[in-house]
């Protein structure tokens, strides 16, 4: 075991946040982070960054992205390791992008014990077809800092100009209509068993996630947070 492994409080909770592509576990995963001062960390930031800076592993998880296909398990499991790894001090985890299959909750459930961890509770992020469609066609990502906006719900002040750094924004290639249905449909096969996982061992907490952002932070913050108290 590693020494930041070493360092994690015995039974250190995760807990995961499930939902489709444009369902909004980033955002809604770093309110529900600062609301109970756990760590935030995002499979997808990490894989963009790696795919930035051209490591190995963002080569290899490029190849399926930007094609609107999930990044095989062997992949995403060693991101997991380095993830809980870097955060030694963590009092806990918020996890958003990963597990989205069977496979990988069940690999999740070993590697966290690795780590001295425990997934005490997965919330899922109910958002229809239809509007993610209508979310990520109008997401905009800046190359610079990788931050993202809405071409409508959340413009930035100058267009193609991210806000945060000035860097330029685009669409990435998995946020076009033709991939995005092809991702919802990827996601619709894999997420019931998953659901099933998290529900037969008492875990699964649904989450009516369409609506005003603040509004449906809350409502997660909320559902966590009465989970926690039982």
């Amino acid at each position: 075991m590693s020494q930041a492994a070493k360092n994690l409080s015995p039974s250190t909770p995760i807990v995961v946040l499930l939902g489709g592509p444009g369902s909004g576990k980033g955002t809604h995963g770093q309110a529900l982070a600062a609301a109970l001062d756990y760590q935030h960390l995002s499979s997808g930031e990490h894989f963009r960054d790696h795919i930035r800076r051209l490591t190995p592993l963002g080569r290899r998880a490029a190849e399926f992205i930007e094609g609107g296909q999930l990044v095989p398990d062997d992949v995403t499991i060693d991101l997991v390791r380095a993830m809980l790894g870097g955060c030694p001090d963590a009092s806990g985890f918020v996890l958003d992008g990963y597990p989205r299959s069977l496979a990988q909750a069940e690999a999740l459930e070993q590697v966290a014990s690795a780590f001295g961890c425990v997934v005490t509770r997965a919330l899922y992020l109910d958002v229809s077809d239809d509007e993610i469609v209508r979310r990520l066609s109008g997401r905009l990502t800046c190359r610079g800092c990788g931050r993202t906006c809405h071409e409508t719900s959340k413009p930035p002040a100058r267009p193609g100009v991210c806000d945060a750094c000035g860097g330029e924004l685009f669409r990435r290639t998995d946020d076009e209509p033709a991939t995005i249905r092809q991702r919802i449909a990827v996601f619709h096969r894999m997420i019931d068993p998953l659901r099933d996982f998290y529900r037969a061992t008492g875990r699964l907490m649904e989450v009516a996630a369409e609506g005003p952002v603040q509004e449906v932070s809350a409502r997660v913050i909320a559902k966590a947070k009465s989970s926690v108290a039982q």
